[in-house]
Order: C-alpha cells, then sequence, then structure tokens
C-alpha cells in the first residue's frame, strides 16, 4: 500500500501509491483533503517558524513532491530509526509508520522544556467515509495513548500520553465506510499495526534510558547520584569517591540489565499512575494521598526488590535507606518522590549499596 522511495538521518519520503483522503494534525495539517505523499523531515530540537505553510512549500519542493498532495511531518530524530507494523484483519490491511523522540513527555504536574514528538501515521485500504475516518483517528488516538502510557516515559507520578507536539495522521481511500472503531475490521488491523510500530521504538530503547524514563527521571545519573549521597552516609574506608562511584554505576547498570526489575519497577510504577491520577476505587485513595501507614504496598514492593537484589543484606540496606529519606538534608530527593516510587528507588539503591559493601566485606 505505501512504499518508501526516499530515506536518510534528515528526511522519509513515502508514496502511498494513490490518492488517499487524509485527516492529520502533521506540521501541516490537512483536513479531508488527497494525499499522494507521506513525509517526514528532520529538524532542530529548538525548531520555531514563524511562517510555517511556507516552511513546508519548502520542504516539499526540495523533496520534488507538491505540498498539496503531501502529509509532512515534523521531527528532530535521526529518521532512519522510523518503524513499521501492518497488519490485515479479515483482509483489510493497515500499514502505520512512527517515529518516537521523547526527552520527557508531556506531564500534569510541570511544564518541561523538552518536549520531544512522537508522530503516528496510519494507512488503510478500507475505503473510509469522512465520519469513519475520524472515528479511525479516534480510535488510532486510543491506542497511541494507551501503548504510550504503558509502555512509554513517564511523569513524575503518573503515565503520559505522548508530548506536546505529537501529530497523527490516518488515511484511506474514499468511500461509505463509516465506522473505524476497535471492533471493526478496519479499526482492528490500524490498532494492530500501530501496535506493532510503537512496539519495535519502545523495545529499541537502550535499557538505562528506559528505566529512567519509566522512573520519571531526566538522565539515569540521577539514580547512581542519589546512590552516591546515601553511600557518603556509610563511605568503606579503603577505596576512593571516585571508585565507589564508579562500582555504584556499573551495579546500577547491572540491575537495569535484570529483566525481573524491569518488570517489578515498571509495575510499581503503573501501580503510582492510578493512584494518583485517583483511578481506584474506595476511600484508600485518601490515605496513598497522604502516604498514610495504612498502605503498605509500597513497602511490600520495596522489600521485594531489595529481597531480590541481595536477600536479607539488601532488606537492611533498604530499610535503612528508608529511615534517612525523611531525616537527612542530603538525601531529601528521595523522600521527595512519590510514595510508591521513594521505596522503588530506595529498594533499588540500598541492594546496590549492599551488594558492594559485601564485597569489600569479603576482601
Amino acid at each position: 500500500m505505501a512504499k518508501v522511495i526516499g530515506e536518510s538521518s534528515d528526511f522519509l519520503l513515502i508514496d502511498l501509491e494513490g490518492e488517499l483522503m487524509s485527516l492529520s494534525t502533521s506540521g501541516c495539517p490537512k483536513v479531508y483533503e488527497r494525499a499522494r505523499y507521506l513525509a517526514f523531515k528532520r529538524v532542530p530540537k529548538d525548531f520555531e517558524h514563524v511562517d510555517l505553510d511556507e516552511y513546508c512549500r519548502e520542504v516539499s519542493r526540495s523533496l520534488g513532491v507538491d505540498i498539496e498532495e503531501t502529509v509532512l511531518f515534523f521531527t528532530a530524530v535521526d529518521l532512519r530509526k522510523y518503524s513499521k507494523g501492518s497488519y490485515s484483519h479479515r483482509g483489510v490491511k493497515a500499514e502505520a509508520f512512527v517515529t518516537y523522540g521523547v526527552d520527557s513527555p508531556s506531564c500534569f504536574e510541570e511544564r518541561r522544556r523538552e518536549i520531544g514528538t512522537i508522530n503516528v501515521a496510519v494507512i488503510v485500504e478500507k475505503p473510509m467515509s469522512r465520519v469513519g475516518l475520524l472515528d479511525l483517528f479516534r480510535t488510532v488516538s486510543e491506542i497511541k495513548g494507551m501503548s504510550i502510557s504503558l509502555g512509554g516515559p513517564m511523569c513524575p507520578s503518573h503515565s503520559s500520553v505522548g508530548t506536546a507536539s505529537d501529530a497523527t495522521m490516518v488515511a484511506s481511500p474514499q468511500g461509505d465506510e463509516s465506522f473505524g472503531g476497535i471492533a471493526t475490521d478496519v479499526g482492528i488491523s490500524a490498532s494492530l499495526a500501530l501496535l506493532e510500530a510503537i512496539s519495535q521504538q519502545i523495545a529499541s530503547m537502550p535499557l538505562k534510558e528506559y528505566m529512567a524514563k519509566t522512573l520519571g527521571f531526566g538522565e539515569f545519573d540521577e539514580l547512581t547520584e542519589m546512590a552516591m549521597r546515601a553511600y557518603r552516609k556509610a563511605p568503606l574506608p579503603s577505596i576512593s569517591d571516585e571508585q565507589a562511584k564508579r562500582e555504584i554505576a556499573e551495579e546500577m547498570i547491572s540491575l537495569v540489565k535484570d529483566p525481573n526489575l524491569r518488570i517489578i519497577v515498571r509495575s510499581a510504577r503503573l501501580a503510582e499512575s492510578f493512584l494518583s491520577l485517583k483511578l481506584f476505587p474506595g476511600r484508600e485513595i485518601e490515605e496513598y494521598m497522604g502516604d498514610s501507614p495504612g498502605i503498605i504496598a509500597d513497602e511490600v514492593i520495596g522489600k521485594a526488590i531489595a529481597e531480590y537484589i541481595n536477600g536479607f543484606r539488601g532488606l537492611l540496606a533498604y530499610s535503612w535507606i528508608d529511615r534517612m529519606k525523611d531525616e537527612d538534608d542530603e538525601l531529601e530527593k528521595i523522600g521527595e518522590l512519590p510514595p510508591m516510587t521513594d521505596d522503588v528507588v530506595g529498594a533499588l539503591i540500598g541492594g546496590a549499596l549492599s551488594r558492594i559493601y559485601d564485597r569489600y566485606s569479603r576482601k
């Protein structure tokens, strides 16, 4: 249905091999307009352009296509890293193209300067009416939001559905089909094609970046620095600060490589998300918001992580950090984290430090 006819780090050009009806919120939006080409253009991260319409025309000319029949997306990522998904359900085929660049997600808590962009384009061969294409746009947006919420970067206390500059397109031949929901053949095909493309992007994330963004941090080094602050409360006399920091970083990386820990940490953060957004029945939600001792799920998770990392010694180290986080100014960053996350981070740090202490106690 769609054929890549030009590709580099700076642009991606796709021939839709036919005139389709498109509905998009892309850099050069099209609302029920014809589309023959789909193009992605790389721009600087601090991209600002006053006359966007003229810029779109310039880009189209440089790619050798007509802006009137081209849907154009902008992104700051290397466009050789795009992903493609395809699926056919009961003979209805769909294809999805995704570019994925997220320095930090959009969050309710704060406005971040680093935005990033997730671009989603879905093409279906089913001839759709205008209402049907709008319904399909809804379905694609829901699947994209669900996918990012479950597997993408997270905010400090909740999941995100993307970034402020995300863009979406759906396109199809023009016809009579008025329904594109998740229970329709076209909706199922589009959803599974898009899931395939997004899952490729998430699966290819570097593990350090994945863990940092799961915890709601900007960089993985934030976790290492918190661990170093805790270590300075009980430093080993036989090694320098430099060596200790290096060993802590190495220990943290080894934890990130463990798929069991990634699963547990992600699960805890998803629990944090539905609790912080009050998507949970019962009065217990108020106890969570106040970090009440009546809710012990966070401690249970913390203990499980610490014990998994280094048995009883890991548990003791986690308990030590849990006591200090509210009493020591040097560790206030841990105490300021949301109720679930502070126990997860405390357990990761306690487990890692206990391994290092163990190593030197045997020497």
